[in-house]
């Protein structure tokens, strides 16, 4: 009786050990998975970063601001007509 006693909580104590490794190794695993999201994500952030700062750039801004008035300026002769030009 003592003896069936031992081996069930020695069975008891095998099966929670192996159910925590499980848990640990499943863990592990989707630590992994986020640092390597996390990884991927900074890279793209650090993109974004540098394409913000290519166009925050005063001759970027400029060439974009001359580019915008030339645009309007076709935009107002299309306008106008023919006849106005």
């Amino acid at each position: 009786m003592r003896l069936a006693v031992v081996i069930v909580v020695l069975a008891t104590i095998a099966a929670t050990l192996v159910h925590l490794r499980r848990d640990r190794i499943t863990v592990a695993h989707d630590i992994q998975r986020l640092q390597s999201e996390q990884v991927e994500l900074r890279r793209k952030m650090w993109d974004q970063q540098v394409r913000l700062g290519y166009l925050a750039a005063p001759r970027e801004v400029r060439r974009r601001a001359e580019q915008t008035s030339m645009n309007e300026g076709t935009r107002e002769s299309l306008a106008a007509g023919p006849n106005e030009r």
